[in-house]
């Protein structure tokens, strides 16, 4: 079973506030018209915001993240070589086996 974590129980509102409406003809007198939230920039060109030299923890963190990424490669490398390995053995075998 679970074990339980021993928190504060949460604060109770009251429900007169949820309740409350404001009326409708208050509500469809007002037009609403709503900037976007955010404005699209059509083009931008491919530097960084950043100005400045970088903090030593973003070096680590990038550093971490490269070697992850070589790793990553390195290993996808491994396995197309294997199966492309697997590929060729198999055709010879069944070359070999047809005849």
């Amino acid at each position: 079973m679970a074990k339980r974590h021993r928190t504060r129980p949460r604060t109770r509102r009251s429900v007169e506030p949820a309740r409350r409406t404001e009326p409708t003809a208050a509500r469809e007198s007002v037009p609403t018209t709503r900037a976007p939230h955010r404005v699209a920039r059509s083009s931008r060109t491919g530097y960084s915001r950043a100005s400045g030299a970088p903090s030593q923890a973003l070096e680590r963190a990038a550093v971490a993240e490269r070697t992850f990424v070589v790793k990553d490669f390195r290993r996808l490398g491994i396995i197309v070589g294997i199966a492309l390995g697997l590929l060729v053995a198999s055709g010879l075998v069944e070359a070999l086996l047809l005849r």
